[in-house]
């Protein structure tokens, strides 16, 4: 085996060195104290552009050191240098003989920043259609109150006419005030909101905030709610960001047309009690190629994914955001596609 010199100078290379020498990927010996005693010349290289150290032997900074050694053996890391904004290094850890440490490195500051931009996209989608959705409501609710003020302006109406514009008044006045509360209760600005939802509404808002994918677009979503399955309780704003997760992840990145089934009936919530007896299941049901077997574990981990452009948190979101309404959101077993079950809590005195 060749002999190296990894420093930058004549100096010899510890003994290490020369069983890692001829290795062309990035790989360090290191000792107990995060002290480099070799480095291949790939690993020196990504240590110089990293700015981490010169010269061998050195130290690992510190802060990295004791990320590793709290990360269990041979468990990757990702670890950003000190005022550095672009560079992240990943690193994993093996334990070798007489205490020397075998670090395999990589580079992976590409890896985030294609993340990032994926995120930047996703989150000005979710944003612009948030945006779309909440503003038609207002629009609607201040539409009425307008029109209900203009008319009662008039001169010699019916008594009972007039009721019936205050009355009007009224409801878009508790709707606007509802939408606002639940857009306060969303961003964490105001109190919890949890009201009667009407299913078929909210998931025509999902939809309606999809006409790019759905109703401008091949596939097609198909609604069947059961007797007594109409009505849920939570924040409506959320349940409808809910169904556009869900939505889209069925036809995402789909050359097909799809099909989308939505259902639900009356059930019990089978990982979140506190919903009850009254819960109601909702699953959406796409008749797309379905999850392979080995990847169903990871659906709903946040940065998963397997579709081209994804950032990965749809599913992510969509969990937490069932779970924060007293309900959860399991994949169901479907040989036929893929199917959500979506548990909520459903809304008494409406079923």
């Amino acid at each position: 085996m060749r002999e190296a010199s990894l420093m930058d100078g004549d100096a010899e290379v510890a003994p290490h060195a020369l069983d890692i020498a001829a290795v062309d990927a990035p790989i360090a010996l290191c000792n107990a104290s995060g002290g480099v005693e070799a480095a291949t010349a790939p690993a020196l290289a990504l240590l110089k552009r990293a700015a981490l150290l010169d010269r061998l032997p050195a130290n690992l900074p510190a802060d990295l050191w004791r990320l590793l050694e709290k990360t269990a053996i041979g468990e990757a890391v990702e670890w950003r240098p000190p005022g550095s904004r672009r560079d992240v290094l990943g690193c994993t850890r093996y334990a070798g003989a007489d205490g020397v440490y075998v670090l395999l490195m990589k580079e992976v500051s590409a890896k985030h920043l294609a993340l990032a931009e994926r995120l930047k996209r996703q989150q000005a989608d979710f944003t612009e259609r948030l945006v779309a959705s909440i503003a038609h409501d207002i629009r609607s609710s201040v539409a009425s109150v307008v029109y209900g003020a203009d008319f009662l302006n008039g001169s010699g109406l019916d008594p009972g006419v007039v009721s019936e514009a205050v009355r009007d008044i009224s409801k878009a006045s508790a709707n606007l005030q509802q939408t606002v509360d639940a857009l306060l209760d969303y961003a964490h600005l105001g109190p919890s909101v949890s009201v009667p939802v009407a299913l078929r509404d909210v998931l025509n808002r999902a939809v309606g905030s999809l006409r790019a994918h759905y109703r401008q677009g091949a596939h097609r979503v198909r609604v069947d709610l059961a007797p007594g399955a109409d009505w849920v309780r939570g924040n409506p704003i959320v349940i409808e960001q809910i169904f556009v997760h869900l939505l889209l992840n069925a036809v995402e990145a789909s050359p097909a047309p799809r099909c989308v089934i939505v259902t639900a009936f009356p059930s019990q919530c089978p990982q979140a009690p506190a919903a009850g007896p009254s819960a109601i299941c909702i699953r959406v049901w796409d008749d797309g190629p379905g999850i392979p077997l080995e990847l169903r574990d990871f659906v709903f981990e946040a940065f998963f994914t397997t579709k081209q452009g994804s950032a990965g948190l749809g599913l992510s979101l969509a969990r937490q955001a069932a779970e924060s309404l007293n309900g959860a959101l399991e994949l169901s077993e479907d040989t036929s596609g893929t199917c959500f079950s979506l548990y909520l809590p459903g809304a008494e005195g409406t079923l």
